[in-house]
This record gives structure tokens, C-alpha cells and sequence, in this order.
């Protein structure tokens, strides 16, 4: 997402503050997830390099009957158990005081190259405990890594807010010689004095007190939020909240079979009932495959109830950061999230939805009526359709093709992908993925593999990959950087080092098609990450803002989709033929299937942020008192319904009731998750979809597919 908003490490570091983990993604006041929920990571660290040798003293000086040395984790140097890596952050954060001591009085270019050095060795250690306490099944390594990552944490949060260096930074702007220097560095140096500022550090110390609270209860907010949210989804019996319906046994055990035993039970008029809370997986398993439409419609309507405590709180959050934004200098969270996007104002936002809606309508409605259609076909009765009708529709209709779909699954093996992404470096980029050997105690499991990017004989980055599910890991899917590419100070380059982090199935069988597409966008951030080439590390790899992170991702996302590039390299996981053409037209038939319908849920997402983020709550609460978050909430719901309605009335409604968001299964902000992590930048997304989607059909194999040409 858009960039840190910090020197050295997001705004959410701060003394105290808990790290949430990569599966966590707490948001910060940056505006996106933080560095370290894996591919925002700062990753850096020190590779070998003219000027920085492996240290061989240590091992000189072993006598004969010494133990035999242990393997160096990462490869980073005296890394080789757990208790290394609380003194490993220890060492880091003096060299990093050593580093930045009289920085404030420096040159602009000096100032920039010591923080950006500071930052290097900070990294190199918190980006690779952040890693290992995410993947590594030794439980001492996680503990350990985590303490590591809060110390280093709370040295870099106190140097963010240090007000000799923003002076610094203010002077370095100011000195006659600043516009002849490189524009990286110019650029580093602004975005670090302007990050500074958005945390307050220019301002008077009421202000900035003022300021500092905001972000403290917004990262609060943004956490309690999230958590709540995973909570109602694993509907834990139990659950305070009262929202859901009660399900008759029958059409519980169609939906989830004996699952249904973790609910909470009671014996209806009719028989035993099941109580299916609104927010729960178990609900959005019942509307996928449930037949019964009493059932399904009690659930629909169970998750459109109010959501007091979730309107409230989404409420706060959007009043503090638009407090925020104007703190910043801004007129709403929406344009400090799009500052530096490719859709750099809400206006432009705007632009881009209105264009984008324009050109999916058609198709939608066809898309619709054809549903309707199907509705009748598949015996789920006749008539318009209704929104609770969509979810089972579309999951029936997907496994009617299910042989289709696993069929294709049977040429997307590890292997089959792995040989496709060598494929494409090499035609596209002179480039190829080279197996290596890691040196004993280098990765954190066995069946971690390690490759090096490479142009001929020149390696440019290091690439671990942790592909397979094991016990105890909880990452699903996510890249963590480890290093970024740096210019040292001796002259040498340090490259970029990253890891990209799966749960695939262990062996050689297939794959379902979405994970064969995950696979290949995190391929595209990994990709992105190590041909990255920069002075600084502040700017390597992912490090940008949300569209321009992801257009990389999603281009490579097409190296699957599209059935004539995929037929180039996939072959059957067992007989290693050719996959058969009858194979390649089911799979571009399937993607064909309710696009329209699909992307305009997608628009859809990026309209609800796009209309959150334009309201202010501050400005509608003259006279509330106490009850203001009752207030804001309310006005927040009025402000989306009005806003969204454009929709509906755009739309020919003869083949469906209701609201077209309801259709879409958009209930209230409480649930919609996008909303805290993307927080006025979710419109980026669909660009950086629609980009990559957009030219004809070429040499390369990148398809034009059935989205619209909306830019």
C-alpha cells in the first residue's frame, strides 16, 4: 500500500505498542498494512559483498574437540540459535545510535544515507524475526524473534518522532546545493521529512500531543476492529453478539454436515433449530449451499440487523482519521490515501468508478438476467432473483463444472509453475530463477528451497521459498522481504533477499486454479522486490504505493489465466503431457462465466470506501453530547445509502429485487474489513487489476480479458 508513514518503521511502533503479526494486518495511520505483515516489509540487512566478507575468525579460533559449528539462519551472521536474536536487535540499535549520532547537523545527502544505513542494519534483523516468528516451528525461535522485533521496534518509533532530525531534514531541503543532488535522494529526503510530519513532529507540543493520541487510538481502533471481525466470523458460541437466525437442522447439515454440532441448538415448532450467527462463516456457508430459501433469506436478513457496537467503532475510525488527515494538511483520509496513488485525488477516484461502472453495466445486466435464468434451471425457484439467491447460484453453477475445474487442477502442480515462471523471466526478461543448495541451518525447514535470480552468471536477488502447508503454520500466503537493494557505502550493491510463504498441498499433485493464481501474484511481488536496483533501501521492492505494489502481481496473475500461456508449460501432474486444447477452452469458458457480475462486486468495494472516506462525521454532530457515536454512526449509514444509490437507480432492475448492493452481498461497514486495511485507497486495487487487463493479445501471452478498458 502507500508508503510507511516513518523514517524507519510504521507509525503503529510506537513504545509499548504490540506488533501484530502477519496474520494479524493491523492497519496504521499510514493508511495500509504496516511493514511487517510481510511484503510492506523494510527487509534489510547486509549480504556478502566486496566490503562486508563472512566473518571466518569466530571459526579459526575452534579447537579440535570444539562442537561443530551450527548454520547461520537467513545467512546473516551469528544468527545460529534463538537467544541471538534478542542480542543481535541489542547490537543493531547501538550501531544505529552510532550511526545517526550528529545526524540533525549533517549535509542533506549525509542525513539521508545515515538514516537510510540506520535503517539497513535495523531491518536486517526485525524483518528476518518477523519472519521467523511467522514460519519457524520452533517455538523458542518465535519467542525469542519477538522479543527482537519490539526492541528494535521501540528505539525506531522515538527516532520517527525526533525533532533535531526533522530539522535536519528541513535545513537539508533548504541548502542551495539540495536541487542539484541525485532526485533519489531528494526524494527519500522528502518523503522522510513529510512522513515525519504526518506524525506530528513539526507541531506545537499541545498539538502534537493532540496528534499523537489520535494515532494512538486509531491504531487501537483498527485492532479492535479487525479482532472483533475474525471473532464473529468463527462464530464462537458464546459470541455477546445476538445477530443471526435460527436454521432448521435439515438445512444446517446440507450446509455444513456435522459442523453444525458447534452451535448453539434448541428445539423448534418443527423440529431441532441451529443458531447461525450473522457474521460467522456458518452463515456464508448456508448461503452458499443451503437449498432451502426460508433458510437462506433468515440469514440474508439476520446480517443486514443493526451492528450497533460495529457502527459505532467503524464510526470512531473514521472521525479520527479524518481528523488526521487534517491534521496533515489534508480535506479528508481519502485524499492523504491517494496522495501518491496512480488515482491521486477523490475526484480522480471518482472519475475512474463512474468510467469503469459505465463500461460494466451492459454486461452486468446481461450477466444478471442470465442468472435469473439459471436460478429457475437449477430448480432454486422461479422468478427474479433475490439477494439471497446469488451465493448458492454462483457455487452451484461452480459445481456443475467442478470436473472442469479439476481437470485443469491436474496441470498446475509446484513443479509445472515453477517451470512457468522461469519460462517467463526468460522470454520476457532475459532472466532465470536457479535452484540452490542452502548451507546447513541457512532455512527454517526442510522443505524451504532457495533460489537466486539471475541474468547469465550475474546474481541480482535471493529467493527462499517456504511452498508447503506443515503444522503449526498459520501464513497462508505472503511475501517477507529480507533484504533490499542498497548502494554501499564501499561502492558494492547489496541485492535484495526475499521469501515468499504458501500452504500447498505437500507432493505432486494438482492444484485448484485460485491457487495457482495466488501462487503466481505473490510470484509477481517477489519478482518486483528483486529486480529492484536503488541507492537506498528506503525505496527497494515493494515499497510504494498500492497500485504500483500491485500492477506486478496481477500481470503475473494473467501468466495462469490466460489458457494459451498456461498450455505453454503446464503439463498433467502424472503423465507430463500436453494439456489438451478440450482442457484449455473449459478453462477460458469458466473465466468467461459471471465476469461482469464479479468485477462489478469489486467496484463495488471501491465505491463503499471511496463514499466512507468522503463523509465527516465532526462536521453532522452539533448537539449530540455523550451519544455522538450513535450519531456519527447514523449519519455514516445515511451517507453510504444516498451515495450507493446511484447504482440501483443506473441498473434495470426486471430480473432481480432489491438493492444491487444487496445483490452484491454488501451489508453494513461493520463487516466490509477493506474499509480498516485499505482505508481510502481501495480504488487502487481495481486499477492495478484493470491495468495489467487492458492490452490486446500478444507475443508475450498477456491476454485481454473480459474486464473492461476503463482507464
Amino acid at each position: 500500500g502507500p508508503p510507511a508513514a516513518s523514517l524507519l518503521l510504521p507509525s503503529m511502533l510506537r513504545p509499548g505498542a504490540q506488533l501484530p503479526s502477519c496474520a494479524a494486518r493491523v492497519v496504521s495511520s499510514a493508511g495500509v498494512a504496516a511493514c511487517h505483515d510481510g511484503r510492506r516489509s523494510l527487509g534489510a540487512g547486509i549480504l556478502r559483498s566486496p566490503c562486508a566478507p563472512h566473518a571466518q575468525e569466530s571459526q579459526q579460533r575452534r579447537t579440535f574437540f570444539a562442537r561443530k559449528p551450527r548454520g547461520k539462519l537467513f545467512d546473516i551472521e551469528g544468527l545460529e540459535a534463538p537467544k541471538d536474536f534478542p542480542r543481535l536487535a541489542s547490537e543493531a540499535v547501538e550501531q544505529a545510535k552510532r550511526e545517526l549520532k550528529g545526524a540533525s547537523e549533517k549535509p542533506a545527502a549525509e542525513l539521508v544515507a545515515a538514516l537510510d544505513n540506520a535503517s539497513n542494519g535495523l531491518c536486517r534483523i526485525a524483518d528476518a524475526a518477523e519472519l521467523c516468528r511467522n514460519v519457524h516451528p520452533d517455538k523458542k525461535y518465535v519467542a525469542k524473534a519477538s522479543e527482537a522485533v519490539q526492541e528494535i521496534a521501540g528505539y525506531m518509533s522515538d527516532v520517527n518522532v525526533d525533532r533535531g532530525i526533522y530539522e535536519g531534514m528541513v535545513r537539508g531541503e533548504s541548502e542551495e546545493n539540495f536541487a542539484g543532488l541525485p532526485s533519489e535522494t531528494k526524494a527519500v529526503l522528502n518523503h522522510m521529512r513529510v512522513s515525519m510530519e504526518h506524525e506530528g513532529v513539526h507541531l506545537a507540543d499541545e498539538d502534537k500531543s493532540a496528534c499523537l493520541q489520535l494515532l494512538e487510538r486509531e491504531q487501537q481502533l483498527a485492532f479492535e476492529i479487525v479482532q472483533r471481525q475474525e471473532y464473529l466470523r468463527r462464530g464462537y458460541e458464546g459470541s455477546a453478539d445476538d445477530a443471526g437466525a435460527w436454521v432448521a437442522a435439515a438445512a444446517t447439515r446440507e450446509a455444513f454436515g456435522q459442523a453444525a454440532s458447534r452451535l448453539k441448538k434448541r428445539a423448534g415448532k418443527a423440529g431441532d433449530e441451529f443458531f447461525v450467527p450473522a457474521d460467522s462463516a456458518f452463515a456464508e456457508q448456508v448461503l452458499k449451499a443451503c437449498s432451502c430459501s426460508t433458510a437462506r433469506r433468515a440469514v440474508h436478513e439476520s446480517q443486514l440487523s443493526a451492528d450497533e457496537q460495529g457502527a459505532r467503532e467503524m464510526a470512531e475510525l473514521l472521525t479520527v482519521r479524518q481528523q488526521l488527515s487534517r491534521i496533515r494538511g489534508y480535506n479528508s483520509w481519502g485524499e492523504y490515501a491517494q496522495r501518491e496513488a496512480l488515482l491521486s485525488s477523490p475526484d480522480k477516484v471518482e472519475t475512474f468508478i463512474d468510467a469503469a461502472w459505465s463500461k460494466l453495466r451492459p454486461g452486468l445486466e446481461s450477466d444478471i438476467k442470465s442468472m435469473a435464468a439459471e436460478k429457475e434451471r437449477l430448480g432454486l425457484g422461479s422468478g427474479k432473483l433475490q439477494p439471497w439467491d446469488t451465493g448458492i447460484l454462483l457455487n452451484r453453477i461452480r459445481q456443475e463444472h467442478a470436473a472442469e475445474e479439476n481437470r485443469i487442477s491436474e496441470y498446475l502442480t509446484y513443479a509445472s509453475l515453477m517451470r512457468g515462471v522461469d519460462l517467463v523471466l526468460s522470454r520476457l526478461l532475459g532472466l532465470t530463477f536457479k535452484p540452490e543448495q542452502p548451507v546447513e541451518g541457512e532455512v527454517w525447514h526442510p522443505s524451504v528451497h532457495k533460489y537466486t535470480l539471475r541474468e547469465k552468471d550475474r546474481i541480482l536477488g535471493i529467493l527462499y521459498m517456504d511452498p508447503f502447508m506443515r503444522p503449526g503454520k498459520v501464513v497462508q500466503s505472503a511475501q517477507f522481504t529480507l533484504q533490499g537493494s542498497k548502494r554501499l557505502d564501499c561502492g558494492g550493491q547489496q541485492i535484495p533477499i526475499t521469501t515468499l510463504v504458501y500452504s500447498l498441498p505437500v507432493g505432486s499433485a494438482g492444484l485448484p486454479l485460485p491457487y495457482a493464481i495466488t501462487f503466481m501474484h505473490e510470484i509477481g511481488h517477489a519478482v518486483h522486490s528483486l529486480l529492484s536496483d536503488t541507492t537506498y533501501q528506503h525505496l527497494s521492492g515493494t515499497r510504494g504505493t498500492v497500485d504500483f505494489v500491485e500492477f506486478p502481481s496481477h500481470l503475473f496473475e494473467h501468466f495462469v489465466m490466460d489458457v494459451a500461456c498456461l498450455a505453454t508449460y503446464a503439463t498433467h501432474s502424472s503423465s507430463n503431457a500436453a494439456m489438451p486444447l478440450e482442457v484449455q477452452r473449459s478453462c477460458r469458458q469458466n473465466r468467461l462465466r459471471f465476469a461482469h457480475f464479479e468485477a462489478a462486486q469489486q467496484l463495488m468495494y471501491a465505491a463503499v470506501d471511496q463514499a466512507f472516506y468522503s463523509y465527516h462525521p465532526l462536521d453532522h454532530l452539533q448537539g449530540a453530547g455523550d451519544d455522538w457515536s450513535r450519531v456519527a454512526a447514523e449519519g455514516v449509514q445515511r451517507h453510504l445509502t444516498s451515495a450507493l444509490g446511484r447504482f440501483d437507480s443506473d441498473l434495470a432492475s426486471g430480473h432481480f429485487d432489491g438493492s444491487f448492493t444487496a445483490l452484491l452481498g454488501l451489508s453494513r461497514p461493520s463487516k466490509f474489513d477493506h474499509l480498516v486495511h485499505y482505508g481510502g485507497s481501495r480504488c487502487s486495487i481495481c486499477a492495478s487489476v484493470s491495468c495489467p487487463s487492458t492490452p490486446p493479445e500478444s507475443s508475450c501471452g498477456i491476454p485481454s480479458v473480459p474486464a473492461p478498458e476503463v482507464l
